[in-house]
């Protein structure tokens, strides 16, 4: 028996396919382009190889790091797709910027032996240098922790 494709599933493997295209055509364009000032002394895009990983995992292993991220990413996916009745479209999406973002980063470290980063504001905020990847994993990061606080705080005074 086939499964057919909702409209959800097809908006969610939309996100993750663009967020990935365009994550990794702008880190070919400023490889090829090189450093450029985008908003003088506040924002530039230079290309920086980051070898290491979040928090070190995988550091300096690429095999290492990319098991690591495909078991995450694979519980994201199991997720995401096995979890319908309790998993609204809101959280879906914003797992899919994490899924996305993931894959993107994975992608990198197979075929590059790092992840590409080009994204500095440098000058302005001690930032590390990041990518749209990164982006839009914190993104899902930030925006599924606010999600579970609303749901906590709105429990809770259901509770009083």
């Amino acid at each position: 028996m086939k499964k057919k494709l909702t409209k959800e599933s097809i908006l969610l493997i939309s996100i993750v396919v663009v967020i990935i295209l365009i994550d990794q055509i702008l880190k070919i364009w400023v490889q090829n382009v090189g450093e450029m000032n985008i908003i003088s002394g506040v924002l530039k895009f230079r290309i920086s190889e980051n070898h290491s990983a979040a928090y070190g995992i995988g550091s300096n292993s690429v095999i290492m790091y990319v098991l690591t991220n495909i078991v995450i990413l694979g519980v994201i996916f199991k997720f995401i797709t096995t979890q319908n009745e309790f998993v609204d479209k809101k959280l879906k999406i914003f797992l899919s910027f994490i899924l996305a973002g993931g894959i993107s980063n994975v992608i990198d470290k197979v075929f590059r032996g790092y992840v590409t980063e080009f994204i500095d504001f440098g000058q302005v905020i001690n930032l590390p240098v990041f990518n749209v990847a990164d982006i839009f994993i914190l993104i899902g990061w930030v925006a599924i922790a606010a999600i579970f606080a609303a749901f906590t705080v709105k429990e809770w005074r259901n509770k009083k």
